[in-house]
C-alpha cells in the first residue's frame, strides 16, 4: 500500500479558499442590500396598507398577496436584477474568479424560494422570476468584470491588434 503524502498545512484553509469563501459572503451581502434596497423603494411607491402588515398569520401574508400591486413587485423583481448584478460584480471582482457568481446567485435564489412559499398559487410569476433573475443577473455581472478585469490587464479578446 502506498503511503499518500501530506501537504504541509492541509488542515488548514488556504489563502486563496479564504478568499474564495469572503468574495461569496460578501457577494450575497452587497446583492441582497441592493435588493432591499429597491425593495424598500417599491413599499415607498406603493405602501402596504397598515392592516396586512402582520406576517404572522397565514391569512394576514395571502391578503397582502393578493393586495401587491403587479408594479410594486415589478420594482422588487428589478431589485433582484440589480441584486444579482451586484453580487456578481462584487464577488468576481474580490475572488477574481468566474465561478463565484455563480454560487452568489444560487444563494441569494433562497430568496425565490421563500417567495414560492409566499407567493403560491396567488403570483406564481414572481417567485419563478426570482428564481431566474438572481442566477442569470449574477453570473452575467461576473461575466463583465472578469471580461472587464481581462481587457484591463491586456489579456481581453480586443487586446492584439489594438490601434
Amino acid at each position: 500500500m502506498q503511503e499518500v503524502a501530506q501537504r504541509p498545512g492541509s488542515g488548514k484553509l488556504s489563502g486563496n479558499t479564504l478568499r474564495k469563501i469572503l468574495a461569496v459572503v460578501l457577494g450575497v451581502v452587497a446583492g441582497n442590500v441592493a435588493f432591499f434596497l429597491v425593495g424598500m423603494a417599491a413599499d415607498r411607491i406603493y405602501p402596504t396598507p397598515p392592516e396586512m402588515l402582520d406576517p404572522q398569520t397565514p391569512e394576514a401574508t395571502a391578503l397582502r398577496v393578493e393586495a401587491a400591486e403587479a408594479n410594486g413587485l415589478l420594482l422588487v423583481l428589478l431589485g433582484s436584477v440589480l441584486g444579482g448584478l451586484v453580487g456578481g460584480v462584487v464577488g468576481a471582482r474580490a475572488a477574481r474568479e468566474k465561478m463565484i457568481p455563480i454560487a452568489i446567485g444560487a444563494l441569494l435564489s433562497l430568496w425565490g424560494f421563500y417567495s414560492l412559499y409566499v407567493f403560491y398559487p396567488a403570483r406564481l410569476w414572481f417567485p419563478v422570476g426570482l428564481l431566474v433573475s438572481f442566477p442569470l443577473f449574477s453570473y452575467l455581472g461576473g461575466l463583465a468584470t472578469t471580461w472587464s478585469q481581462e481587457k484591463a490587464a491586456g489579456g481581453g479578446p480586443q487586446s492584439a491588434g489594438g490601434p
